[in-house]
Formats: C-alpha cells, sequence, structure tokens
C-alpha cells in the first residue's frame, strides 16, 4: 500500500454511481480513510467494504439544494482534507465560488468552474470543436436562425439537452414539420437544446480518457471502442474495450487544452461512417462510470487527480497502454443478450471472457455488484423511461 496519503480523510459524494467501486478501490489502496454520501442503503457507496463511514440522505439526486446543504452540514460535523465530487450535479456545487471561498483548506479533485461549464453545456464544446478544427456534427449555433441552419442540412436531425449525460432527453426529427412542432409545443427549447446533423445508423461509439497536468497538458491518455451499448437503439456502452487509435487521441487532448483543462476528463466521438471521421459528442463534466478502465490500464487516475490537488507535478506516462483490456457493464449487457435479434452475430462474442472486468464486481468487494442490480431492477422502467427516443 503506498502511504503519501494514507490516513487523508476524504468526503467522497455520489455513492450511488457506477465509477464509485473502483474510486473507493483505488483510495483504499492509498490508505485513505473514506466516508461516502448515498441516497439508499442499496447504493454502491454504502454496500462496499471500503468507507469507514456512510451517509444516507433521501433526494440529493434530484434537490440540488438538499444535497448543497448536507454537504456543508456533512463538512461542519466533521474535519476532511478531500472533498471527491463525481457526477456533474455534485461537481457543480463544489467547485461554486461562494462554496470554495467558505472552504479555502480542502482539497476539492475537479478542474476551474470555468472549463466544467463550458465542457459541461454541449453547445459550448461543439463550439469549441469547430473555433479548433476539431471534428464534430453540424450544429445550429446560437448565432444563426433556424432556417439558416436548415439551410445547410439535410433531415434526419437529432436535439439532446445541452445538459446532462447519457441518451435522456434525446429526440431524433425525421423531417421540417416535427422539428417545428415540437418547438411550438416546448418539447424542444431552442435555448435548452443542442440540435445537429444526426450521424447515420450503425455508428460506432468511442471514449477518450486523459489526465491533464498542471500546465494543462496531456499525462496520459486512453482510447476505448463501445462494442455493445444498452438501449440497443443507443444508450450507454455496456462492453468497452481500449484500441491503439493516435487520431482520436489528439482530438481529445486538443479539445481539453484549449478547455485549460487540469485533471481528469472524458470525451465522447461518434464513428461517421460516411467519411470515417471521429466526431466528438460531448465531453463528460463527471468522471466517467468506466473509469475502472483506467485503473486497470495502468495509468492511476485517482492517484494523479489527488497528486494535482496537493500541487505535485505529474509526468508523463511511458508506458503503452495495452490494447483490448475489455470491461463490461453486466447488468445491462445481459438486457443487451436479450433484448437484441442480433445477439450471436456480435464481434466480439457475448461469450468471450478474456481479458475482461467488469464495471461493478471485483472479487475484493463483491457485494455492490448484487446491492446494484437489487436497486436497478426496482427502477428499470424509470431508467428506461428517460431514454427513450
Amino acid at each position: 500500500m503506498q502511504t503519501e496519503y494514507k490516513g487523508k480523510t476524504v468526503l467522497l459524494l455520489d455513492g450511488y454511481g457506477r465509477q464509485i467501486p473502483s474510486i473507493l478501490h483505488q483510495l483504499h489502496e492509498l490508505g485513505c480513510v473514506v466516508t461516502t454520501v448515498c441516497e439508499s442503503k442499496l447504493d454502491v457507496g454504502y454496500t462496499s467494504r471500503y468507507p469507514q463511514k456512510r451517509i444516507v440522505v433521501k433526494g440529493i439526486r434530484e434537490n440540488k439544494k438538499v444535497y448543497r446543504q448536507e454537504i456543508e452540514n456533512e463538512l461542519k460535523r466533521n474535519h476532511y482534507d478531500i472533498l471527491f465530487p463525481v457526477l456533474e450535479v455534485a461537481t457543480d456545487i463544489c467547485i461554486d465560488g461562494d462554496f470554495q471561498d467558505r472552504y479555502r483548506n480542502l482539497k476539492i479533485i475537479a478542474s476551474s468552474r470555468e472549463a466544467f461549464l463550458k465542457a459541461y453545456d454541449k453547445q459550448q464544446t461543439m463550439k469549441i470543436c469547430m473555433e479548433n478544427q476539431i471534428p464534430c456534427p453540424i450544429t445550429k449555433m446560437d448565432n444563426e436562425t433556424m432556417e439558416e441552419f436548415l439551410a445547410k442540412i439535410d433531415f434526419p436531425l437529432v436535439a439532446k439537452p445541452r445538459k446532462g449525460s447519457g441518451a435522456a432527453g434525446f429526440k431524433r426529427i425525421m423531417n421540417r414539420k416535427q422539428l417545428y412542432k415540437y418547438l411550438a409545443d416546448g418539447i424542444i427549447k431552442v435555448e435548452e437544446y443542442v440540435i445537429q446533423e444526426l450521424i447515420p445508423e450503425g455508428a460506432l461509439q468511442y471514449g477518450g480518457y486523459v489526465m491533464m497536468d498542471q500546465d494543462h497538458k496531456p499525462q496520459s491518455t486512453l482510447v476505448v471502442e463501445s462494442c455493445r451499448w444498452f438501449p440497443i437503439d443507443g444508450g450507454p456502452g455496456c462492453y468497452i474495450r481500449t484500441i491503439n487509435h493516435k487520431a482520436m487521441a489528439a482530438y481529445s487532448n486538443r479539445l481539453l487544452e484549449c478547455l485549460d483543462w487540469t485533471s481528469f476528463g472524458h470525451i465522447g466521438f461518434i464513428m461517421d461512417p460516411r467519411d470515417h471521421t471521429p466526431k466528438v459528442m460531448e465531453i463528460n463534466g463527471r468522471i466517467p462510470a468506466s473509469i475502472k478502465i483506467c485503473e486497470w490500464a495502468g495509468t492511476k487516475p485517482v492517484k494523479n487527480m489527488l497528486d494535482l490537488a496537493y500541487g505535485k507535478t505529474l509526468t508523463p506516462m511511458k508506458k503503452r497502454i495495452p490494447e483490448n483490456l475489455a470491461l463490461r457493464y453486466f447488468h445491462t449487457d445481459l438486457l443487451w443478450l436479450i433484448k437484441n435479434p442480433n445477439r450471436l452475430k456480435a464481434k466480439p462474442s457475448w461469450f468471450y471472457c478474456r481479458k475482461q472486468r467488469d464495471y461493478i464486481f471485483s472479487w475484493q468487494d463483491p457485494i455492490p455488484f448484487f446491492s446494484y442490480a437489487i436497486e436497478h431492477i426496482l427502477t428499470y422502467r424509470k431508467d428506461m423511461a428517460k431514454r427513450r427516443h
């Protein structure tokens, strides 16, 4: 066990996230004393064996004010060295200027507020891409009218919330009549949605995982392809694997450099089958659910995040990241197998298990895998309703 962070007290937020088991394991390996903030006793941050303390607060997922108040209450009750937000809402709370002024001695694991807000807004991300010759879908900009945008693009289109994650709020628009009906009915609000070309079916999804140092330069870059996703008509990846793709790595690095990003960043890409160009879809303002792939590949993301928070200099990773390391989200990958009529034609095969780990399960800490399954069986219909197109 490394000892430089041994005994450091960490308040780890968003205890219901799939990325929490990997983060907890990495903090445990560093010797940290961790308290998790959860919403349910079924949350992975509660059922894991690694936290020394667990807090359960109802309503924190839906109510930002309740969440912020609970964070501040816990910081008043107990001393913490490190505050570790994971998802976007918690990160937004923790990097608020007023919040940071009140807790100056607290090490907050996040990039700057300015960079985060640009990344959180998909419209801003598209604007930065276009200004810096980074491929992205043709997107309606704020300074052009709808008719100006439609004059340079063909249907179908896609609309999705500027702020948010996953496939929630995604709308496929087949023609002009449908677009203007959505606008008239208030289903799509131009100021709240990104409206852009729909990349044709068959497009594959990719991700760039980058650790940026104190000078906004990449310390390590890892690229993955999403081989399967659920829902099968468009949703988060349920089976990803590492690949060597120099262009996508370079685009990931350049985009985060343009943002003056520090710490860990994740960029979502889609491969346009018309010209085989990888196009940026979004920057995740959260730590992705699949961060375990970085831990497995040896990039040490949590240690690097702590090193940056404590003002330590990061050095570029010289070791080449192995290809074909696979990460499976078994819970939705099983649903993929059940729902997909082409299940037996998949490559790699669903039954192929070499060089593979699970998002949540580990032999050292197995209970979160089962508590997560129980929790999401109970919310399955609600979860799927959010992702309807």
